[in-house]
């Protein structure tokens, strides 16, 4: 660690010093029985989210903590430029092969990036 930041070892590993609370990839299993089949998100929130990023005339969003990507993939569907980023490279991994699977539909070239955060103290 120097000057609060906390630097990793490689891709694979969490953070020196900082437990990787997802690390086992447990989490994105459960977290999907929490929020549902991905391809079939509640009509009234992808309603509200997608009105009121409208309302307000966003064309591109940054899905901070986008865990499995199941928002990021909702806001590529509808149209919008999509940068996401999670601190749990597990939980990414899921957004990932969602997005190589997905690949060749247009629509997911407008998901930039995929981003594995480093925690600052």
């Amino acid at each position: 660690m120097l000057d609060g930041v906390i630097y990793t070892r490689s891709s694979g590993v969490s953070a020196e010093g900082v437990k990787d609370q997802y690390a086992d990839g447990k989490a994105a299993k459960v977290w999907e029985i929490f929020i549902g089949d991905k391809r079939s998100r509640t009509d009234n929130y992808r309603n509200f989210l997608i009105n009121l990023l409208k309302k307000h005339n966003c064309k591109r969003i940054l899905d901070v903590a986008c865990g499995t990507g199941i928002d990021s993939i909702l806001l590529v569907e509808e149209g919008f430029e999509v940068v996401s980023a999670d601190i749990s490279d597990k939980m990414l991994k899921y957004a990932l092969q969602e997005r190589w699977e997905r690949r060749k539909e247009k629509a997911f070239d407008n998901w930039g990036e995929l981003f594995w955060m480093i925690s600052y103290i």
